[in-house]
């Protein structure tokens, strides 16, 4: 959204104002004692060589390719944080996940359904809804929305006889987003990770309060620095955390992806501002010395 112009630098952060690159937060490469490694570190990605934050950083699985692990770090830490740091997440629970065939969307399926929680989606074309059908089967096709407007909002009622979701994974904006309150049960959990409503500083209804929800921004880019005197570091040794013992037990997962040269920068951007991209773009940058980095752009 900063590439478009979707959202304005100075108002997503002040800090952002003295970094030389804000784009790009996650990356994996090797270590030079030959260890591959992952992880996230504010606004140096877009690079061959970095500084890791070692509570942000974790070893790569044995069974994953390099690129395999470049599409992991942010998104995986943007759903646990959500989905287990804030929104407690138990089995059984019904959960309402936006964008399905996005790189969140797809990491929020892969740790739900490993939670044992019923899943729902939505989807902007019927190519992603084919998508959506393939790689996670045990979703039902009544159990997949449309993102585009606000229908998904009856399809949740009538999936649930009216009681909602316990939980709404939101990245959809403005009438799309009100909706989206709307579609949790009594006591649900509003976990926002869009930043475009925040940025805007557009109104939220008090209305759906009444059910005692709750609602959690959730920017995980804010751990990687320092706001007002705000130390993160608690959160981020929880985050690595649970990262750690997720991917010890298989629940975190490669995720589909399109992948662009190193000199294609301006392309991958055109073609994700499109919305047509499945899971993650990516561009490759390789150092021309001794140690090789492949880098996720965001």
């Amino acid at each position: 959204m900063l590439s478009t112009g979707k959202l304005i630098l100075n108002n997503v952060s002040k800090f952002n104002r003295f970094v030389d690159c804000n784009i790009g937060i996650e990356y994996a490469g090797v270590e030079a004692n030959g260890r591959r490694v992952m992880g996230i570190v504010n606004q140096q990605c877009i690079s061959n060589i970095l500084l890791p934050d070692k509570l942000l950083y974790w070893t790569v699985p044995d069974t994953w390719s390099l690129e395999d692990a470049a599409t992991a770090p942010c998104v995986y830490a943007t759903c646990c944080f959500a989905l287990y740091m804030r929104g407690k997440v138990k089995k059984g629970e019904k959960i309402l996940i936006h964008c399905g065939t996005g790189g969140i969307g797809q990491a929020a399926i892969h740790l739900a359904l490993y939670e044992g929680c019923e899943v729902f989606t939505t989807v902007g074309t019927p190519e992603k809804r084919k998508f959506i059908r393939e790689t996670f089967p045990s979703i039902p096709e009544d159990h997949i929305g449309h993102s585009r407007d606000t229908s998904f909002e009856q399809m949740i009622l009538q999936q649930t006889n009216g009681k909602g979701v316990d939980i709404v994974l939101n990245s959809l904006a403005e009438e799309k987003l009100q909706a989206s309150i709307r579609c949790l049960a009594q006591g649900g959990r509003f976990l926002e990770i869009g930043k475009f409503d925040f940025v805007a500083n557009n109104p939220l209804g008090l209305m759906a309060f009444l059910k005692g929800i709750d609602f959690y921004g959730v920017m995980v880019d804010n751990l990687s620095v320092t706001y007002s005197g705000k130390d993160y570091a608690g959160d981020k040794v929880v985050l690595s955390n649970v990262i750690r013992e997720k991917l010890k037990c298989g629940a975190i997962k490669p995720l589909t992806r399109k992948v662009f040269k190193k000199d294609e920068v301006e392309t991958a951007f055109r073609y994700m501002a499109a919305g047509k991209h499945i899971g993650k773009v990516k561009n490759n940058f390789i150092a021309i010395y001794n140690i090789l980095f492949k880098f996720c752009l965001l």
